[in-house]
């Protein structure tokens, strides 16, 4: 058998393995849909708010799993901002930060789809306990929201019956529950809701906080969400008493101690501020619920089950935009190999398309166009420069690195005086791919012209654009995550792609005089 022959059988096999991996991966998606009696459902923030300063900071908690309920896919979308990092503060929220770059109106859209069973389905972590008397003298404070020493705080303990058999925590919930009327407009803060006998979800909360903490019990005030279809869907507050090793919730307004129903999801521990921030104003949040119908986006396993390894949509929120861009950028070279061997286009480098355009991803086409611009201008005048000097390499390779540099950081500064500051991630990825671009650029003007090395740059520009396109295919990206097995058909064309010994298409073009006269000569 022919080597020819054999590559083909090789693609071919990588394609039957890889589609045989597909239809094995949807088929246990399939399987895994919600069974009768559980829900679906759609969590929606709107935010909008005006940054003051460049720099401004937009937190936002996020939906936490429970042993009833499971979010199973994230997606947050906005203009103008740049992720944070997600980050847990001593459990109390998942919080996902955004940095406005510019002074003005900015908006946010987050979508939580949440699987919501009437039976325990998962294991998520334990919220965590206070493990010193530091951490115990954090829900223990007074002032504020939880006026512990006031009269009427006090006065309300030494009218607060007791029942043998019932914890001290559960004595405050029957007394707030029983003398305290839930209003949906009801008083807020602790002494007026005493005095009046009517609160709202969060008075009542903060008054069952504030007795326990006056009676030496750690409790939190806890804010979520009741999922259920309803015309006015807002947050709703509960408690959280430390009793032993464990937080125990209460909800004095709705009326559940130590259980909650299922379709309670906890977001914030320890605040009542869904959407908060820094330097902003104007804050405008709405929250939206609706019900989805049955599909297989909810899995019923999780991280206990060794197959759970295998989808990488269960991981967190915030790496699913890298490694969505890393799945994509085999793709990029798919392109750049169909470029240059099929098309006949140039480039600097093999990989230097795909990287180059992987910077701009993290940076608008304005700034990331104008930092590039500038920095090969003024790299090229640089690298004359310093060939006047003969030096090794290595040198003169890290010569250039320490300059582009701080070509970047002062152009950051330039584009930061005119409120164009690009994200930090396209200040550090661009640096060594300029580096050897300019590099590259020189060695080729010296060596051939430069009117090749041009050539040359004007295709890796092209074949950069085109590999920008792919890695900012959202759909694609978030199909490859959720099927990584679709790259053996990548690796089937890079192979057939690897045989390849027709005439390229720029080839054609060029020899076309020469076609054209045999032609004629027939």
């Amino acid at each position: 058998m022919s080597l020819r022959a054999v590559t083909r059988w090789v693609a071919v096999i990588l394609v039957l393995i890889g589609t045989a991996l597909i239809a094995l991966r949807r088929q246990a998606r399939n399987e895994a849909q919600a069974v009768p009696g559980d829900t679906l459902w759609r969590v929606t923030y709107k935010a909008a708010f005006q940054a003051t300063h460049p720099g401004a900071r937009l937190r936002v908690a996020l939906p936490s799993d429970t042993n009833f309920a499971k979010v199973f896919h994230e997606d947050i979308l906005y203009s103008g901002l740049s992720a944070g990092r997600m980050r847990s503060s001593r459990g109390l929220a998942r919080e996902f930060s955004l940095v406005a770059g510019r002074v003005g109106e900015h908006t946010l859209t987050a979508r939580f789809d949440v699987h919501v069973s009437p039976t325990p389905q998962w294991s998520p972590r334990e919220p965590d306990v206070p493990k010193t008397q530091a951490d115990r003298d954090l829900y223990l404070k007074p002032g504020g929201m939880f006026p512990t020493t006031d009269p009427s705080v006090r006065d309300a303990i030494a009218r607060m019956p007791t029942r043998p058999g019932l914890s001290i925590a559960r004595s405050v919930f029957d007394f707030c529950s029983q003398s305290i009327e839930d209003e949906t407009e009801g008083a807020s803060d602790v002494v007026t809701v005493l005095r009046t006998g009517t609160g709202s979800d969060v008075g009542c909360a903060r008054l069952m906080v504030t007795l326990c903490r006056a009676l030496n019990i750690p409790a939190r005030i806890v804010t979520g969400f009741k999922i259920e279809a309803a015309d006015h869907f807002a947050v709703h507050t509960w408690a959280e008493a430390l009793e032993g090793d464990k937080w125990v919730p209460y909800d004095p307004a709705g009326g559940f101690a130590a259980k909650l129903p299922p379709n309670i999801v906890p977001v914030r521990r320890d605040g009542i501020d869904v959407v908060s921030g820094t330097e902003i104003s104007s804050l405008d949040v709405r929250f939206e619920v609706k019900r989805l119908p049955p599909g297989p986006g909810a899995m019923r396993y999780g991280h206990g089950k060794p197959s759970a390894i295998l989808d990488l949509a269960r991981l967190p929120l915030e790496m699913h935009e890298p490694l969505q861009i890393i799945l994509l950028m085999p793709l990029g070279a798919l392109v750049t190999g169909i470029f240059r061997t099929i098309v006949g286009i140039r480039t600097f480098g093999t990989f230097t398309p795909t990287l180059l355009a992987l910077s701009f991803v993290y940076a608008e086409w304005s700034t990331g166009l104008l930092t590039f611009v500038i920095v090969l201008t003024l790299g090229l005048t640089s690298r004359t420069l310093l060939d006047r000097l003969k030096l090794l390499l290595v040198p003169r390779l890290g010569a250039m690195l320490t300059l582009v540099v701080l070509m970047i950081v002062f152009t950051v500064s330039v584009l930061d005086y005119f409120n164009l500051t690009p994200s930090a991630q396209a200040v550090i990825l661009p640096m060594v791919i300029l580096t050897m671009t300019v590099e590259r650029f020189y060695l080729t003007s010296e060596e051939d012209s430069m009117i090749f090395a041009f050539r040359l740059l004007g295709g890796t520009v092209v074949v950069g654009v085109c590999c920008y396109l792919v890695l900012r295919w959202e759909r694609m990206g978030q199909f490859v995550l959720s099927y990584p097995e679709v790259h053996l058909y990548t690796i089937a064309a890079m192979v057939l792609l690897g045989r390849f010994s027709g005439y390229r298409l720029t080839e054609l073009w060029r020899f076309r005089d020469l076609v054209e006269s045999k032609k004629g000569e027939a």
